[in-house]
C-alpha cells in the first residue's frame, strides 16, 4: 500500500493534480515511474485539452497548451528554466551557483524564457492532435530529466538533487527509465532522446558542474516543445499506433 501510495505522490509532486502527499525521500524511491506515471497522465490531460479546445475554438488554439502545460506543472519547472538562464550569465562559478538559488528576474531568465516560447510556438503551430505524439513528448521529457538526476552528482546547496540522487542511482531503476522511453518511441525519437540527454548532460557538467532541482525542471520545460516537434513532424509515418490516434 505504501508503495503505491508513493507512485501515485508523483503526480502530486511534479504536477498541481491532487494525488497522495509523501515525504520527498518516498517520492524519489519510486521516482522512476514517473516518467510512465506523470508524463502518462499529464499526456492524457495534454490531449483531451486539445481535442476540446479545437473543436470549440478551431485548430489555432493549439497555441493554448502552452499556458495549459505550465498550469498543470503548477509553474515549478518553468522557474527553474528562469533561475537557470540567471544563472549561466554569470562567469565566476560560486556566484552562478549562488544565482541559481536566487529568487530574482535577470535578463538571463527573460532570454531563455523566450527562447523557450519560440520553440514550443514552432512546436505547435501545425501540430496534429494525437495522443501518442502527446505522450511521448510529456514521457521522454521526464525521461531525460529523471536519467540525468540520477547520474549526474548533486551540486552543494540543493537539496532535491541530493535525496534524488542516493534514492534512484541504482542501476535497474535507470534501466526502467530508459524501457519507460522505448514504450513511447519510434526510431527517431529514441535518437533524439540519446542526443538531448547527452547534450544535457554536458550543459550541466560545463556549467553547474552537476545537476540541481532548477536544472531538472529547466530539462523538463524546454525539451517537451523539443521533443514534441520531433514526434510530429518527423515520426508520423514510423507508427501505425500514432496515425490511429490521430484525429484530422
Amino acid at each position: 500500500m505504501r508503495v503505491f501510495k508513493a507512485i501515485l505522490a508523483q503526480l502530486s509532486f511534479f504536477t498541481i493534480i491532487p494525488a497522495v502527499q509523501m515525504p520527498l525521500e518516498d517520492v524519489a524511491d519510486l521516482s522512476f515511474t514517473s516518467p510512465l506515471i506523470v508524463g502518462g497522465m499529464t499526456g492524457i490531460l495534454d490531449f483531451f485539452f486539445l481535442l476540446v479546445m479545437t473543436k470549440i475554438l478551431g485548430k489555432f488554439t493549439v497555441i493554448l497548451l502552452i499556458p495549459f502545460v505550465e498550469v498543470i506543472r503548477g509553474f515549478h519547472h518553468l522557474d527553474g528554466l528562469l533561475d537557470y538562464g540567471d544563472a549561466i550569465m554569470v562567469k565566476d562559478y560560486d556566484k552562478r551557483i549562488r544565482v541559481l538559488h536566487d529568487v530574482n528576474t535577470g535578463s538571463g531568465a527573460i532570454g531563455l524564457l523566450l527562447v523557450y516560447i519560440f520553440v514550443f510556438v514552432v512546436a505547435v503551430l501545425n501540430l496534429r492532435v494525437s495522443l501518442l505524439t502527446l505522450l511521448s513528448a510529456e514521457v521522454l521529457s521526464r525521461a531525460s530529466a529523471l536519467t540525468l538526476l540520477s547520474v549526474m552528482k548533486p551540486i552543494e546547496g540543493s537539496f532535491l538533487a541530493k535525496v534524488f540522487y542516493s534514492r534512484s542511482k541504482k542501476w535497474w531503476k535507470i534501466t526502467f527509465i530508459q524501457m519507460e522511453v522505448l514504450i513511447f518511441s519510434t526510431v527517431p525519437l529514441i535518437i533524439t532522446y540519446v542526443l538531448l540527454t547527452a547534450f544535457f548532460f554536458i550543459l550541466g557538467e560545463r556549467t553547474l558542474k552537476g545537476s540541481s532541482g532548477d536544472y531538472i525542471g529547466f530539462i523538463i520545460t524546454l525539451s517537451f516543445p523539443l521533443y514534441l516537434l520531433v514526434a510530429d513532424k518527423y515520426c508520423y509515418q514510423y507508427s501505425i499506433l500514432q496515425l490511429l490516434l490521430t484525429l484530422h
